[in-house]
């Protein structure tokens, strides 16, 4: 699941497109866009700050 969160970042980033597109929605879905990138970096940035040393750590025998 931590793996995921940076890559909600990005496809969130995406949102600019409806308002480009001269939508009517497309205030909405860049704000709800912004949201998810104020949610999820951060939230990512920690869970891998916290969990890389157990994930990534090498069996030596």
């Amino acid at each position: 699941m931590i793996a995921y969160l940076p890559k909600a970042t990005v496809q969130a980033a995406i949102g600019s497109v409806p308002m480009a597109m001269g939508l009517s929605c497309g205030k909405i879905v860049l704000s709800v866009a912004v949201l998810a990138i104020l949610i999820t970096a951060p939230l990512g940035a920690l869970g891998m700050d916290a969990s890389y040393k157990k994930l990534l750590a090498r069996e030596t025998n």
